[in-house]
């Protein structure tokens, strides 16, 4: 008798069962995973370091929340100036990325030419490169053009991180848009540029409202392409600008966590009011 057969076999009900008790405990160590360091940099970020540091470790239970550590960073450091900056080089990148998605995904959907698919996988292929890859070769071509620490040259370098992906999100949703759809508005006497801006992106809404998240998050997240481009302190994003706190003895892990928690709020509220477009949009792209 193999292995097999003298093994019992779990009832329907007791394999669902099993399903939804893994599922509860994958969650569950999830949502663990997620929410204790937010918590932990909410905390630290929200109380004193005296009353942080009490007794010589580390408070975590708050008992008198304060805006000391926000205070500290406005009054003593170019907070507003990298935050700033961030949502400058964030929102002109998130516009020009998801432009360009919409156009190229466009074009690759209804459009037929010779080395389409290549095309197509290669933009996809592309966004596999790390950032630090492209930092160098952008570098290089903006010192030549006397670009570099610039607005323009920083959205040009996070516009081609994001651009990749966002024009192969674009691609997979215009073919769920019916082509019948245009074909009735050309009927009607309508041209090509009405009929995408009337007809084609009203139905496309989720998914370069996904593209345009993703753009943002790319941006706003960015690192390396900040520090490579920019060179001056006044010019730097809020997460380059952050990382200077750490070398400088009047800041400590107070005002450390109260710029992270600042970080945290942007992409945090896009999300939240978003959500229901990037599920969308994600889905017809085949990521979920």
């Amino acid at each position: 008798m193999s292995f097999a057969e003298r093994t019992p076999k779990l009832s329907f009900s007791t394999q669902q069962r099993l399903k939804r008790v893994a599922l509860y405990v994958t969650a569950l160590l999830v949502a663990v995973f997620v929410t204790v360091p937010v918590y932990v940099m909410a905390v630290i970020a929200l109380q004193t370091p005296a009353a942080t540091f009490a007794g010589g470790r580390v408070n975590l239970v708050p008992t008198e929340l304060t805006l000391r550590n926000f205070r500290v960073l406005l009054d003593s450091t170019l907070t507003v100036r990298y935050f700033t900056n961030s949502l400058i080089v964030t929102g002109s990148s998130t516009l020009l990325s998801t432009a360009i998605a919409v156009a190229a995904g466009y074009g690759l959907t209804r459009f037929e030419f010779t080395g389409k698919t290549v095309a197509a996988r290669a933009v996809l292929f592309s966004y596999m490169f790390s950032p630090i890859v492209l930092a160098i070769p952008l570098y290089v071509i903006f010192f030549a053009l006397g670009m570099l620490n610039s607005y323009f040259a920083l959205t040009l370098a996070l516009t081609a991180i994001s651009a990749p992906f966002s024009i192969w999100l674009m691609w997979q949703y215009f073919q769920t848009v019916p082509i019948a759809l245009e074909e009735s508005a050309w009927v009607r006497g309508a041209g090509r540029w009405r009929t995408v801006w009337d007809v084609v992106l009203p139905v496309a809404r989720p998914g370069y409202i996904s593209a345009a998240i993703f753009s943002f998050a790319v941006a706003w997240n960015d690192f390396t392409m900040s520090r490579v481009v920019m060179s001056e302190d006044t010019m730097y994003p809020i997460t380059v600008g952050a990382s200077l706190f750490l070398d400088r003895v009047t800041i400590g892990w107070g005002e450390t966590m109260a710029v992270s928690l600042l970080i945290c709020i942007p992409p945090f509220l896009i999300a939240l009011f978003l959500q229901n477009y990037l599920l969308q949009g994600f889905s017809v792209g085949g990521i979920e």
